[in-house]
């Protein structure tokens, strides 16, 4: 065999890689500036006492069917709909089923009457066009003036890819599954709340829409049905359903629910940290930032979901959660046969608490952007990458690259735990270290992840 079909074959991952990347990823200015992250300690502060749980979040909690989440996932990710992809007819289809799923739920349509939201396209060379439409649903809080959280769960994918139907089961079936869940379950147990609860289905939110102001999520934003200064917390959820890696299983975190957007104020961190505990679910806190790194993009910072809008134009409380990237992201692969439904059901229940207690508790939440926590960010990534140097999945130049990182994050954890001050420069070290376990886990055959 000759050496260029052999160097083709090595090229062909990191070639596609670099394209992802050009066709995912804005451009960055020439003259940006690093992000100036302020270090606390929100995260890694002596826990607080445990909150008790709410007799509404009680009775939601007990109301649920779980049932439901597998067929939900299964109809929305079923091959006749072709990966849901914005502006089809099959996103159109999915749409239906949402709206009759909350129409039955007993929840109210958000827009002055409609369950839908059309959203434009707007462009200073043309007239603005229609882009996406949004789903919108509204439980009503006891008072008609009340304050009002969100949940969010984009339900549009990628279509048909090089003829391949992307299903999408993970992403973001998942979340959808999981807040129909939820809101059915508001609607048999009617519990009388502090605020209006609403639910939001984005459209328009993957590529090439992705971080833009095309995104349904952002429209939302800028076009509100209810006061922006009312909005106590919004909870994003993304990627809720998928299997554990056998690292992260190994690590004692198959059951991890990551909490990200706590670290932007002491409030929003005592909520989420003090929320009561759900048998097998383990939150696991990080700061966004150590998401959003990109390994040859210094100065830029990636949102990697709905919440990106909301923090560039609005700047109120949110959490971002997740049960992480898996190897069928983005890929055909993602269907519902490879789900972990009994998880799914566990972290509903524990989202479900999270909603109920953020609509009952009471007080306002402040929020900080660039604000991140290095204590906790560097603790929990050691939990996450205990078991990779033992991995055999990882080729290794990657499990070698990988080991070296832990290294590093020890002794980044040693000297900060002794008292030096993190700066950007370590922060950024222990932020790509988090991006290339999170390509690992993503892409566990990528050896070129080991060049970051």
């Amino acid at each position: 065999m000759s050496l260029k079909p052999r160097l083709r074959r090595v090229a062909r991952p990191f070639a596609r890689l670099v394209i992802a990347a050009t066709i995912v990823m804005p451009p960055a200015p020439a003259a940006a500036e690093a992000p100036r992250y302020v270090f606390v300690d929100h995260l890694s502060a002596p826990l607080p006492t445990a909150a008790p749980v709410t007799a509404a979040a009680a009775a939601v909690r007990g109301a649920l069917v779980v049932a439901t989440l597998e067929r939900d996932v299964r109809v929305l990710a079923a091959p006749e709909l072709r990966g849901r992809l914005r502006g089809t007819d099959d996103t159109a289809r999915a749409r239906a089923y949402i709206i009759e799923r909350l129409r039955g739920a007993g929840m109210e349509p958000l827009f002055d009457g409609s369950f839908e939201q059309a959203t434009y396209a707007e462009s200073a060379d043309a007239p603005p066009a229609r882009h996406a439409t949004n789903v919108g649903a509204l439980f009503r809080a006891a008072d008609a003036a009340a304050e009002w959280i969100v949940l969010v769960a984009h339900y549009d994918h990628l279509g048909v890819v090089d003829g391949a139907v992307h299903a999408g089961a993970d992403d973001n079936a998942s979340s959808v599954a999981l807040l129909l869940a939820l809101a059915d379950s508001l609607g048999r147990s009617r519990p009388r709340l502090r605020r209006h609860v609403v639910f939001l289905f984005p459209d328009a939110e993957e590529p090439p829409d992705i971080r833009t102001e095309r995104m349904g999520s952002s429209w939302f934003w800028r076009h509100l049905p209810l006061p922006a200064a009312g909005l106590h917390l919004a909870v994003v959820l993304d990627l809720m359903g998928g299997r554990a890696s056998p690292e992260m299983e190994a690590a004692g975190l198959g059951s991890a629910v990551f909490v990200l957007g706590a670290e932007a104020s002491r409030g929003v961190a005592n909520f989420a940290r003090t929320l009561p505990a759900t048998d097998g679910v383990t939150p696991v806190f990080l700061s966004l930032p150590m998401i959003e790194a990109m390994p040859y993009v210094p100065h830029r910072r990636f949102a990697r979901s709905d919440y990106h809008g909301l923090r560039e134009q609005l700047g109120r409380p949110f959490v971002f959660l997740s049960t992480g990237r898996t190897e069928t992201y983005h890929t055909p692969r993602d269907t519902p046969d490879t789900l972990d439904y009994p998880k799914l059901a566990r972290v509903t229940a524990w989202v479900t608490v999270l909603a109920m207690q953020a609509a009952e508790a009471g007080g306002t939440l402040e929020w900080r952007d660039f604000v991140a926590d290095p204590r906790a960010d560097a603790r929990s990534l050691l939990r996450m990458s205990a078991a990779v140097e033992t991995s055999g999945r990882f080729p290794w130049p990657l499990r070698r690259a990988l080991a070296a990182d832990r290294r590093t994050v020890e002794e980044l954890l040693r000297r900060w735990e002794a008292g030096e001050a993190p700066t950007l420069e370590s922060y950024r070290t222990l932020q790509l270290a988090s991006t290339r376990l999170q390509a690992a886990q993503w892409r566990p055959g990528g050896w070129y992840f080991a060049l970051w």
